[in-house]
Protein backbone atom coordinates (compact mmCIF):
# COMPACT_ATOMS: atom_id res chain seq x y z
CA UNK A 1 0.00 0.00 0.00
CA UNK A 2 2.81 2.12 0.99
CA UNK A 3 4.15 1.69 -2.40
CA UNK A 4 1.19 2.32 -4.30
CA UNK A 5 0.82 5.83 -2.52
CA UNK A 6 4.70 6.58 -3.04
CA UNK A 7 3.85 5.86 -6.75
CA UNK A 8 0.25 8.00 -6.88
CA UNK A 9 2.64 11.19 -5.51
CA UNK A 10 5.14 10.56 -8.19
CA UNK A 11 2.37 10.53 -10.56
CA UNK A 12 0.74 13.74 -9.36
CA UNK A 13 4.30 15.78 -8.98
CA UNK A 14 4.81 14.36 -12.74
CA UNK A 15 1.22 15.38 -13.79
CA UNK A 16 1.36 18.95 -11.95
CA UNK A 17 4.65 19.58 -13.04
CA UNK A 18 3.92 18.65 -17.06
CA UNK A 19 0.69 21.02 -16.78
CA UNK A 20 2.83 23.73 -15.86
CA UNK A 21 5.62 23.29 -18.31
CA UNK A 22 2.91 23.23 -20.87
CA UNK A 23 0.84 26.51 -19.74
CA UNK A 24 4.67 28.31 -19.83
CA UNK A 25 5.24 27.40 -23.41
CA UNK A 26 1.79 28.01 -24.43
CA UNK A 27 1.81 31.15 -22.63
CA UNK A 28 5.26 32.17 -24.59
CA UNK A 29 4.29 31.36 -27.72
CA UNK A 30 0.93 33.51 -27.04
CA UNK A 31 3.41 36.14 -25.74
CA UNK A 32 5.82 36.61 -29.05
CA UNK A 33 2.91 37.28 -31.40
CA UNK A 34 1.95 39.81 -28.76
CA UNK A 35 3.08 43.70 -29.87
CA UNK A 36 5.98 45.23 -28.05
CA UNK A 37 4.39 49.09 -27.93
CA UNK A 38 7.97 50.11 -26.49
CA UNK A 39 10.30 48.59 -29.58
CA UNK A 40 11.86 50.95 -32.42
CA UNK A 41 11.94 49.33 -35.29
CA UNK A 42 13.44 50.11 -38.77
CA UNK A 43 11.08 49.88 -41.61
CA UNK A 44 11.36 51.18 -45.24
CA UNK A 45 8.79 53.93 -46.80
CA UNK A 46 8.46 56.76 -44.83
CA UNK A 47 9.85 60.00 -45.43
CA UNK A 48 10.82 60.96 -41.71
CA UNK A 49 9.99 59.14 -37.72
CA UNK A 50 7.25 58.28 -37.42
CA UNK A 51 6.21 58.06 -33.32
CA UNK A 52 2.83 55.64 -31.88
CA UNK A 53 1.90 56.43 -28.90
CA UNK A 54 -0.94 54.66 -27.21
CA UNK A 55 -2.83 56.71 -24.54
CA UNK A 56 -4.43 55.00 -21.24
CA UNK A 57 -6.79 53.10 -23.02
CA UNK A 58 -4.53 51.87 -25.52
CA UNK A 59 -5.65 54.44 -28.16
CA UNK A 60 -3.19 54.53 -30.78
CA UNK A 61 -1.69 58.42 -31.50
CA UNK A 62 0.40 59.01 -34.67
CA UNK A 63 3.03 61.64 -35.08
CA UNK A 64 4.49 61.65 -38.76
CA UNK A 65 6.22 64.57 -41.20
CA UNK A 66 3.81 63.70 -44.38
CA UNK A 67 0.28 62.25 -44.27
CA UNK A 68 1.83 59.52 -45.77
CA UNK A 69 4.03 58.78 -43.23
CA UNK A 70 0.62 58.92 -40.63
CA UNK A 71 -1.04 56.24 -42.28
CA UNK A 72 1.99 54.06 -42.54
CA UNK A 73 2.05 54.55 -38.90
CA UNK A 74 -1.93 53.44 -38.86
CA UNK A 75 -1.52 50.75 -40.86
CA UNK A 76 1.41 49.61 -39.08
CA UNK A 77 -0.36 49.93 -35.55
CA UNK A 78 -3.69 48.48 -37.12
CA UNK A 79 -1.60 45.79 -37.75
CA UNK A 80 -0.15 45.01 -34.25
CA UNK A 81 -3.73 45.20 -32.78
CA UNK A 82 -6.07 43.86 -35.19
CA UNK A 83 -4.14 41.72 -37.65
CA UNK A 84 -6.62 38.66 -37.04
CA UNK A 85 -9.67 41.00 -37.30
CA UNK A 86 -7.97 42.73 -40.83
CA UNK A 87 -7.10 38.66 -42.30
CA UNK A 88 -10.92 37.43 -40.57
CA UNK A 89 -12.40 40.31 -42.91
CA UNK A 90 -10.59 40.39 -45.94
CA UNK A 91 -11.74 36.52 -46.13
CA UNK A 92 -15.58 37.68 -45.17
CA UNK A 93 -15.18 39.82 -48.42
CA UNK A 94 -13.79 37.58 -50.23
CA UNK A 95 -15.70 34.42 -49.24
CA UNK A 96 -13.10 32.38 -48.33
CA UNK A 97 -14.03 32.09 -44.72
CA UNK A 98 -14.57 28.09 -45.16
CA UNK A 99 -11.18 27.58 -45.69
CA UNK A 100 -10.58 28.57 -42.39
CA UNK A 101 -13.17 27.51 -40.77
CA UNK A 102 -14.93 24.43 -42.62
CA UNK A 103 -18.26 24.27 -43.87
CA UNK A 104 -19.64 26.25 -40.29
CA UNK A 105 -18.98 29.50 -42.84
CA UNK A 106 -20.01 28.04 -46.37
CA UNK A 107 -23.18 30.02 -46.19
CA UNK A 108 -21.68 33.24 -45.32
CA UNK A 109 -19.36 32.55 -47.95
CA UNK A 110 -22.16 32.09 -50.47
CA UNK A 111 -23.77 35.45 -49.53
CA UNK A 112 -20.76 37.32 -49.67
CA UNK A 113 -19.54 36.02 -53.82
CA UNK A 114 -23.29 36.76 -54.83
CA UNK A 115 -22.77 40.62 -53.28
CA UNK A 116 -19.29 40.76 -54.79
CA UNK A 117 -18.23 42.86 -52.56
CA UNK A 118 -14.56 42.13 -53.15
CA UNK A 119 -14.62 42.22 -56.96
CA UNK A 120 -16.34 45.87 -56.87
CA UNK A 121 -13.65 46.80 -54.45
CA UNK A 122 -10.75 45.95 -57.12
CA UNK A 123 -12.52 47.51 -59.74
CA UNK A 124 -12.96 50.77 -57.40
CA UNK A 125 -9.18 50.70 -56.42
CA UNK A 126 -8.36 51.36 -59.92
CA UNK A 127 -10.65 54.41 -60.35
CA UNK A 128 -9.32 56.32 -57.05
CA UNK A 129 -7.92 59.89 -57.19
CA UNK A 130 -4.26 60.74 -56.42
CA UNK A 131 -4.70 61.61 -52.53
CA UNK A 132 -6.88 58.64 -51.40
CA UNK A 133 -4.65 56.23 -53.44
CA UNK A 134 -2.01 57.48 -51.74
CA UNK A 135 -3.34 57.08 -48.36
CA UNK A 136 -4.45 53.34 -49.32
CA UNK A 137 -1.17 52.35 -50.73
CA UNK A 138 0.81 54.09 -47.60
CA UNK A 139 -1.18 52.44 -44.98
CA UNK A 140 -0.62 49.22 -47.16
CA UNK A 141 3.20 49.49 -46.90
CA UNK A 142 2.16 50.14 -42.93
CA UNK A 143 0.25 46.58 -42.84
CA UNK A 144 3.01 45.09 -44.70
CA UNK A 145 6.15 46.30 -42.98
CA UNK A 146 4.23 44.52 -39.68
CA UNK A 147 4.18 41.44 -41.43
CA UNK A 148 8.04 41.65 -42.77
CA UNK A 149 8.37 42.48 -38.95
CA UNK A 150 6.54 39.43 -37.55
CA UNK A 151 8.08 37.25 -40.19
CA UNK A 152 11.89 38.41 -39.94
CA UNK A 153 12.20 38.15 -36.15
CA UNK A 154 10.55 35.21 -35.67
CA UNK A 155 7.16 37.00 -33.57
CA UNK A 156 5.24 33.82 -33.27
CA UNK A 157 2.25 33.97 -35.44
CA UNK A 158 1.92 37.79 -35.75
CA UNK A 159 -2.02 37.43 -33.33
CA UNK A 160 -3.20 34.80 -30.96
CA UNK A 161 -5.51 33.29 -32.86
CA UNK A 162 -3.44 32.70 -35.25
CA UNK A 163 -2.11 29.63 -33.37
CA UNK A 164 -5.98 28.18 -33.18
CA UNK A 165 -6.70 29.20 -36.93
CA UNK A 166 -3.47 29.16 -38.97
CA UNK A 167 -4.79 31.03 -42.18
CA UNK A 168 -1.67 32.67 -43.63
CA UNK A 169 -1.59 36.12 -45.09
CA UNK A 170 -1.36 37.75 -48.06
CA UNK A 171 0.44 41.26 -48.47
CA UNK A 172 -1.95 43.70 -47.72
CA UNK A 173 -3.35 45.81 -50.94
CA UNK A 174 -5.22 49.19 -51.63
CA UNK A 175 -8.57 47.31 -52.36
CA UNK A 176 -8.28 45.40 -49.44
CA UNK A 177 -8.87 48.19 -47.70
CA UNK A 178 -11.71 49.28 -49.74
CA UNK A 179 -13.31 45.23 -49.54
CA UNK A 180 -13.48 45.98 -45.57
CA UNK A 181 -15.32 49.33 -45.75
CA UNK A 182 -17.61 48.18 -48.17
CA UNK A 183 -18.41 44.89 -45.49
CA UNK A 184 -18.67 47.09 -42.53
CA UNK A 185 -21.08 49.80 -44.38
CA UNK A 186 -22.93 45.96 -45.09
CA UNK A 187 -23.20 45.07 -41.45
CA UNK A 188 -23.75 48.43 -40.39
CA UNK A 189 -27.15 48.74 -42.48
CA UNK A 190 -28.63 46.66 -40.29
CA UNK A 191 -29.32 49.86 -37.86
CA UNK A 192 -31.36 51.45 -40.70
CA UNK A 193 -34.84 50.12 -40.58
CA UNK A 194 -34.52 50.56 -36.56
CA UNK A 195 -33.07 53.93 -36.77
CA UNK A 196 -36.03 54.93 -38.94
CA UNK A 197 -38.58 54.19 -36.96
CA UNK A 198 -37.49 55.06 -33.69
CA UNK A 199 -37.50 58.53 -36.00
CA UNK A 200 -40.81 57.99 -37.16
CA UNK A 201 -42.36 57.50 -33.09
CA UNK A 202 -40.76 60.41 -31.97
CA UNK A 203 -42.69 62.03 -34.43
CA UNK A 204 -45.58 61.00 -32.99
CA UNK A 205 -44.83 61.38 -29.27
CA UNK A 206 -44.29 64.46 -27.42
CA UNK A 207 -43.32 62.79 -24.30
CA UNK A 208 -39.72 61.23 -24.74
CA UNK A 209 -39.69 59.04 -21.26
CA UNK A 210 -42.06 57.48 -23.20
CA UNK A 211 -40.39 57.26 -26.55
CA UNK A 212 -37.61 55.84 -24.34
CA UNK A 213 -40.16 53.33 -22.60
CA UNK A 214 -41.27 52.05 -25.90
CA UNK A 215 -38.20 51.77 -27.51
CA UNK A 216 -35.15 51.90 -25.32
CA UNK A 217 -32.00 53.43 -25.07
CA UNK A 218 -28.83 51.88 -25.86
CA UNK A 219 -27.81 50.38 -22.54
CA UNK A 220 -25.15 52.81 -21.09
CA UNK A 221 -23.12 55.97 -21.88
CA UNK A 222 -22.32 57.03 -24.97
CA UNK A 223 -18.58 57.86 -26.20
CA UNK A 224 -18.91 60.58 -27.28
CA UNK A 225 -21.20 63.63 -27.47
CA UNK A 226 -23.71 63.77 -30.36
CA UNK A 227 -25.50 66.56 -31.92
CA UNK A 228 -29.06 67.06 -32.12
CA UNK A 229 -29.85 65.55 -35.51
CA UNK A 230 -33.51 66.73 -35.49
CA UNK A 231 -31.80 70.51 -35.48
CA UNK A 232 -30.71 69.16 -38.82
CA UNK A 233 -34.09 68.94 -40.44
CA UNK A 234 -35.95 72.12 -39.03
CA UNK A 235 -38.58 71.50 -42.03
CA UNK A 236 -39.89 68.13 -40.71
CA UNK A 237 -43.64 68.95 -38.77
CA UNK A 238 -43.51 67.57 -35.64
CA UNK A 239 -46.71 65.17 -35.04
CA UNK A 240 -47.37 64.63 -31.48
CA UNK A 241 -49.92 61.90 -29.87
CA UNK A 242 -52.91 63.30 -27.99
Amino acid sequence: MALMFRWLIRLAVFLVTLSVVVLLLVYWFAARSLPDYDDTVQVQGVTAPVEIVRDNANVPHIFGETDEDVFYGLGFAHAQDRLWQLITLRRTAQGRLSEVFGTATVTTDKLMRRYDIYRLAVAAAGELDPETDAALEAYSAGINARLDQINTEALGRGAPEMWLFNAPMAPWRPADSLAVTKLMGLQMSGHLEAEVLRARVSLELSDQDRLRDILPDAPGSGVAALPEYAALFPDVTTRHAA
